[in-house]
Formats: C-alpha cells, sequence, structure tokens
C-alpha cells in the first residue's frame, strides 16, 4: 500500500483528533497488507470483530462496514504475529483529501454525492465514478481541485466505528 493516500485537510474545530490504537491480526490469518499512516481501515468480522484491516474498493458501506478511521502510523504486526496499529478516530466534521479516480471527472456535478472509496493496486482512490447513494456509501464529496486530482469529503457517521447503526 502507498503512505499518505488520505490526508487530513481540518479537524473540524477540535484542537487535537483522538486516535485509538487497534489490534491488527497477523497477516496470513487477514490476507492484508502492511498499514502505512494515510490508509483507510475498517473493522475486520464486523461487529464482532477485534481487528482493523485496510478498506477495499467500495467501502465504507453504510449497514455493511464499520470505518475504524486514518492510519495515524504503520502497523507492527506480521506475517505470524498479531500488532497494533495507531488510527485517527472519525470525528463528526473532519474533512479528509484523496486522489479522485477519474480525474477528468472532477466538475460540479459530483458535489455532495456519497460515493466509496476505490482501491487499486496499492493506491486508495475517492471513487466520484460510482454515482450517489445516500444508503449507501459511507463519503461524501464536499469540494474538490482539479488541478490537483484531489477530493475533500466527510464520512457518514452512519458506517463510522462511533455511529455505525445510527438509522438502523
Amino acid at each position: 500500500m502507498a503512505k499518505n493516500d488520505i490526508t487530513i485537510v481540518s479537524r473540524g474545530g477540535l484542537l487535537n483528533l483522538p486516535t485509538k490504537t487497534f489490534k491488527v491480526d497477523d497477516r496470513t490469518t487477514t490476507s492484508d497488507t502492511q498499514i502505512y499512516a494515510g490508509e483507510p481501515l475498517k473493522i475486520y468480522g464486523e461487529e464482532d470483530g477485534n481487528y482493523v484491516v485496510h478498506c477495499a474498493t467500495g467501502d465504507p458501506e453504510i449497514g455493511t462496514d464499520i470505518f475504524a478511521g486514518i492510519a495515524k502510523s504503520p502497523d507492527t504486526a506480521t506475517t505470524t504475529a498479531e500488532g497494533t496499529v495507531e488510527v485517527y478516530l472519525p470525528m463528526p466534521g473532519v474533512i479528509y483529501r484523496c486522489k479522485a479516480t477519474t480525474a477528468a471527472n472532477l466538475a460540479d456535478g459530483i458535489l455532495f454525492d456519497t460515493v466509496c472509496f476505490d482501491l487499486t493496486g496499492t493506491t486508495f482512490t475517492v471513487d466520484e465514478n460510482e454515482g450517489s447513494d445516500e444508503n449507501v456509501h459511507g463519503l461524501r464529496i464536499l469540494d474538490y481541485d482539479a488541478d490537483a486530482d484531489t477530493v475533500d469529503f466527510v464520512i457518514s457517521p452512519e458506517c463510522t466505528i462511533l455511529g455505525a447503526g445510527l438509522n438502523a
């Protein structure tokens, strides 16, 4: 995976973003790769999960995924041993920035769409191509920069570790 695919643009008025240390299962069990700072993470095993793994293409989804946050640091797991990772918790009002999946699509028509991440190779992007779905997609596009090919977004509290099941 790549470092710092996702950055924090605004802390939503917080002086410091809260963090939590999560467990990371060994890579053989999860078939996951090294977690690096700036990568999106979800709970592994959903409601009964005790570990985090990378988000996949199409994550986070409301009612399916529990988004844990953005990795602050690399994890310490190995192929045979569990580890930990420090994660920025997904607080309301925090604005994130990430490259768009298709830069040519960056136009006012994507503003406020709800979409998900795309993972191509080792790079996370925001999939502005996906089409908005308020009931499923966990990222809301707030702005874009066509020159830098980036999208600014917030994460729906309905799919986060702090608010999952709000509408259930």
